[in-house]
């Protein structure tokens, strides 16, 4: 079985090359790219457990791609794009229920300390607390290292380009990022604040 059917971020990328480059072709590119992922885990077992082990699919698909003369960024970068505008979705219905808005701010910097510690591998710097505002930087990302490490630096950009699109699903909650460690900035800066006026 190809092992990157069990990768629930990237099953629905399938349809998308499918779409993109027709059935035949994006199964067999499918198909290598499940093979490249384990030739990854084959030599490297340890990155299965690693804190960043979500961009070993990208890798190995943005390797193939490559290798077909495919553009890996612009197709991986639009369906983080359309995986992030999915999770906003979700994530506005659910804060716009009464009251959980203000549930969210008002425990804005626990949900960012857990979604961003040191124990999933970050390395974050605090800028400023509510009631104003919630800053932090992320100076380091498990997902970045692992794909700097692994040659495909590049391939962890669409987790970015989710990341960036989910954001803007808060109600009330703006909810920013600047610049990202994967675009060549010092850090990832996050700014959020409480906006009445947002829907």
């Amino acid at each position: 079985m190809n092992p990157l059917n069990r990768q629930w971020f990237y099953r629905g990328f399938r349809k998308r090359l499918a779409a993109s480059l027709g059935k035949a072709a994006a199964d067999k590119l499918w198909k290598e790219a499940g093979k490249e992922y384990s030739r990854i885990l084959a030599f490297q077992p340890e990155l299965k457990r690693h804190k960043g082990a979500m961009t070993l699919p990208a890798v190995a698909l943005y390797r193939v791609l490559t290798a077909r003369g495919d553009d890996a960024e612009g197709l991986l970068n639009s369906y983080g794009e359309v995986m992030g505008r999915r999770l906003a979705q979700i994530i506005h219905a659910l804060t716009s229920l009464p009251g959980v808005d203000r549930l969210v701010w008002r425990h804005v910097g626990g949900v960012m300390e857990k979604a961003s510690s040191e124990k999933l591998g970050y390395k974050r710097e605090l800028v400023s607390e509510p009631p104003d505002m919630y800053g932090v930087d992320i100076l380091s990302c498990p997902y970045h290292e692992l794909a700097k490490q692994l040659g495909g630096e590049k391939a962890v950009l669409c987790i970015c380009h989710m990341d960036k699109a989910y954001s803007q699903g808060f109600w009330h909650i703006r909810y920013d990022r600047y610049s990202a460690v994967s675009e060549g900035a010092r850090a990832c800066a996050y700014r959020l604040r409480f906006d009445p006026e947002k829907e």
